[in-house]
C-alpha cells in the first residue's frame, strides 16, 4: 500500500541515520509514480512537515526546536503571572500530579530507551520512561508493564504462555512481536508478528492478527484498527507519530522525552486531537506544533515547567 510504504520512507528519511543508498532507493520509489508522490506529500499535507521534498536529507520542519510562542500583545510580566494564576488553579483542581511511580524489574528514565535478552531468549525494547517487572515460573512467563511502553519479540515456548498484564488488561503470545502501550488513560496492543490474544477485564477478550491494533480502558475495548509495521515501530525508530490522539495522551507521552513537566491548565483541552510526526530526541517540537495548530498557547514558567492554557 503507498500509504504504509510513505510512512515508512518518511520515518527513514528523518531518521537522521539514513544512508546514501537509502536516500536514492527513496528517489527512486517516488519517481516511480504519482501515487507513490502523492501519498509521500499527503503525509506533509496531514502532518505539516513536507514544505521540503525536493531535498530528503533535510529534516521537517516539526523535527525542529523553535521558542515556545507568546502573544507580543501580551507583557510578559502580565503573561507569567496569568500563567501562574492558571498553575495554582490547576494544582488546586488537582490537575497536577505528581504520584510516586513503581520502579518495577527493568526500568528507562527520561528520554532513554533500553533493550536486553530475558531468560527465555524472549526480547524486550523499553520506551523511555517505562517500567516492566518480570515474573518467570517453570508453568508460566508473566510480565506487567506499570508504565510507558514496551515491544516483546517472544521466544515460542507452548508450555509457559507468555502474557503480558497493563491496567486492567492481560495479552497472551505463544511466540510473536508486538507491543504494549500504557497512555494516560488506556492501553493500547499492536501485533507485528503472529497472533495475541487480549483480555480487558473479567470476561471481554479479543484476539489481534498482525497488522492490527486495539485499545482498552476501564469500560472495555475500542474498535480494531489497521496499523502498517512502519507507523507501529517508529518509536524504535526514534518517531512519534500521533493519528487524532487526544491531547492528553500526547502531552503524557511526550513527558516521558523531556525534563521537566508539560501542565495542562485547561480540561476542556484535553479532549483536542493531535496529529504529528516528530522526533524522539526534540520534544519541544510538539509544542511548537501544539500552539501552531491548535487553539493553545504556552509559557515557560521555568526551565522545567511548561503550561498550556487556551488561546
Amino acid at each position: 500500500m503507498a500509504r504504509d510504504a510513505a510512512l515508512s520512507w518518511f520515518t527513514t528519511v528523518h531518521s537522521g541515520e539514513a544512508t546514501p543508498a537509502e536516500l536514492a532507493q527513496f528517489q527512486r520509489w517516488i519517481g516511480a509514480s504519482d501515487e507513490n508522490r502523492r501519498a509521500y506529500e499527503m503525509l506533509g499535507a496531514l502532518w505539516g512537515d513536507l514544505d521540503r521534498l525536493g531535498d530528503p536529507r533535510r529534516a521537517p520542519a516539526a523535527d525542529t526546536v523553535h521558542p515556545l510562542r507568546r502573544d507580543r500583545s501580551v507583557s510578559r510580566r502580565g503573561l507569567i503571572l496569568g500563567a501562574a494564576g492558571a498553575a495554582a488553579a490547576a494544582v488546586v483542581a488537582g490537575a497536577v500530579v505528581l504520584p510516586n511511580l513503581p520502579d518495577g524489574d527493568i526500568r528507562t528514565g527520561v528520554g532513554e530507551q533500553k533493550s536486553l535478552d530475558l531468560a527465555d531468549g524472549s526480547r524486550v525494547e523499553l520506551d523511555a520512561d517505562s517500567a516492566l517487572s518480570i515474573d518467570f515460573s517453570p508453568q508460566a512467563r508473566h510480565l506487567t508493564l506499570l508504565r510507558g511502553r514496551a515491544f516483546f519479540d517472544v521466544a515460542p515456548d507452548h508450555a509457559r504462555p507468555f502474557s503480558v498484564a497493563a491496567a486492567d488488561g492481560v495479552t497472551t503470545a505463544q511466540g510473536t512481536q508486538f507491543s504494549v502501550h500504557l497512555w494516560s488513560d488506556e492501553v493500547t496492543v499492536t501485533v507485528l508478528e503472529s497472533a495475541v490474544t487480549v483480555r480487558a477485564g473479567a470476561a471481554n477478550m479479543t484476539q489481534l492478527l498482525a497488522g492490527e491494533a486495539v485499545s482498552y480502558d476501564a469500560a472495555g475495548f475500542g474498535a480494531k484498527e489497521v496499523v502498517g509495521k512502519a507507523q507501529a515501530s517508529a518509536w524504535r525508530r526514534g518517531k512519534l507519530i500521533f493519528e487524532d490522539r487526544p491531547l492528553r495522551q500526547v502531552i503524557a507521552d511526550v513527558n516521558r522525552y523531556r525534563r521537566g513537566r508539560i501542565v495542562v491548565t485547561n480540561r476542556d483541552l484535553l479532549r483536542l486531537q493531535v496529529s504529528g510526526i516528530f522526533d524522539v530526541h526534540q520534544p519541544d517540537g510538539v509544542l511548537e506544533a501544539i500552539t501552531r495548530t491548535l487553539p493553545v498557547r504556552s509559557v515557560a514558567l521555568t526551565r522545567y515547567l511548561v503550561l498550556l492554557y487556551p488561546a
